[in-house]
């Protein structure tokens, strides 16, 4: 016979464990949390969630979506 070898997971014990939410958004508001951009692994920018490659994308998305054709220049996302 041969040996089968067990291996047991660690669970993450934190604010988000008990929270009635799914492992994808656990996993963003920790990412949040570090101050870590939830969709990369780039540090966030200062005052903001994502890092400034998918703050331009979401950015972008967002003007295309909503057929905005007008650039607000005094945005924060612009200013950075």
């Amino acid at each position: 016979m041969t040996r089968v070898k067990l291996c047991f997971v660690r669970h993450i014990q934190d604010e988000f464990s008990s929270l009635k939410i799914s492992r994808q958004r656990r996993y963003q508001l920790r990412r949040k949390r570090d101050g870590m951009c939830p969709q990369c692994d780039a540090k966030a920018v200062d005052g903001f969630v994502f890092c400034q490659e998918c703050l331009i994308k979401k950015r972008e998305w967002q003007r295309k979506y909503h057929g905005c054709v007008k650039l607000y220049m005094n945005a924060k996302s612009y200013k950075l």
